[in-house]
């Protein structure tokens, strides 16, 4: 339904750097990425507003590179909803379809029928500044969905809601997916926003595309050290590959349970998640690459977690977090200063290249 092949666009000092990607009809994808790193730069340019230096467009099989905007049958909503203030919610999710023409019989039915899909039929006569947040938004959508769009394309669409407007608008935007079979790309910074609805994750940096594949692909095999830490890994422990080892802080781990393609050399990373960052170890020996004592020197409640840090005698510092209930049956005190066993579990580790990409 879309492809994006080697997009490059120069806008002042900053460029996106060769980008290509590729969405399937019906797929979900979550650009991810800090502020600033060129997300809404490749959706503006996807939708027609930045005309890109190389590279090609195609949406639905056409070439749509030098295309207008209202030409490439694509919806748009940006984070602040972009509403007409003047305009009834009738008229404003109707504005599309007044443009392209369709009568007043056609505009009334395709609005009423958006609205109710999206429950906001009761709100059809009331102005923008009369909404609050979640309602706005779910106007916005329907705006852009009442044009029956090729692509849905989201700019940080949840990024103004409280956190309960939020977690609602999540749950609608699932809905249109899952019920429309809709192409959509969603763009963001927050992670758990992009694991709860991405079929696919893309993920960004300085203009240029890091790695993009299924979210548990990206999560458990980090191309980098930038994929690892926009992935939530808390925990990169420097190591040097040697013979079958890898030589750490920590000591010396296999390379064996390892599985990453090719056989790693120089100088790595060992990718950790914090939920492999295991106390009071119970499992037998082949279960863990590295099993020590660690002294915590943070233990901070978080809502009903426990998190961690722990560091060893040589400076190694890890991260990881428990349930209250676990925290409640560890065995000892999880209190500052205390000295407890730890594992690191080999299910979920892996390594990433201790360089920047070229």
């Amino acid at each position: 339904m879309l492809r994006v092949e080697d997009i490059c666009v120069k806008l002042g000092d900053f460029r996106l750097d060769r980008i290509s990607l590729h969405v399937e009809h019906g797929k979900y994808l979550v650009l991810l990425g800090p502020t600033g790193n060129g997300k809404t730069v490749l959706l503006e340019t996807i939708a027609g507003l930045n005309p890109p230096a190389s590279g090609r467009i195609l949406i639905n099989g056409k070439d749509v590179t030098h295309l207008e905007p209202e030409r490439r049958h694509l919806g748009v909503v940006y984070q602040d909803y972009a509403l007409f203030p003047h305009l009834s919610v009738f008229d404003n999710i109707g504005f599309g379809l007044h443009l392209k023409g369709a009568t007043k019989q056609q505009i009334r039915k395709d609005v009423e029928e958006m609205a109710g899909f999206l429950e906001i039929a009761h709100l059809l006569k009331r102005r923008p500044n009369r909404l609050s947040g979640g309602e706005r938004q779910r106007v916005a959508l329907a705006r852009a969905l009442v044009l029956k769009p090729y692509v849905l394309l989201l700019d940080e669409p949840l990024s103004a809601l409280d956190r309960s407007s939020r977690d609602r608008v999540q749950e609608e935007l699932k809905r249109i997916h899952a019920e429309l079979s809709l192409t959509i790309v969603h763009i963001t910074h927050n992670l758990k926003e992009a694991f709860s609805l991405a079929d696919r994750l893309a993920v960004m940096k300085d203009g240029r595309l890091l790695q993009d594949g299924p979210p548990e692909t990206l999560f458990t095999t980090p191309r980098d050290r930038n994929v690892a830490e926009l992935m939530g890994i808390e925990n990169l422990i420097a190591a040097t590959a040697s013979e079958s080892t890898l030589v750490t802080a920590l000591g010396k781990i296999a390379m064996e349970p390892l599985e990453y393609g090719t056989q790693p050399s120089g100088r790595v990373l060992l990718s950790v998640p914090s939920w492999c960052v295991e106390l009071f170890p119970k499992g037998p020996a082949p279960d863990y690459l590295w099993q020590g004592r660690m002294k915590i020197t943070v233990s901070r409640r978080l809502g009903g977690v426990v998190a961690l840090t722990l560091e060893h005698d040589n400076g190694q510092c890890l991260k990881t977090s428990l349930s209250l209930r676990e925290a409640e049956t560890a065995g000892a005190p999880l209190d500052t200063g205390t000295l407890v066993p730890v594992g690191i579990r080999v299910q979920g580790v892996n390594w990433v290249p201790d360089q920047e990409p070229g």
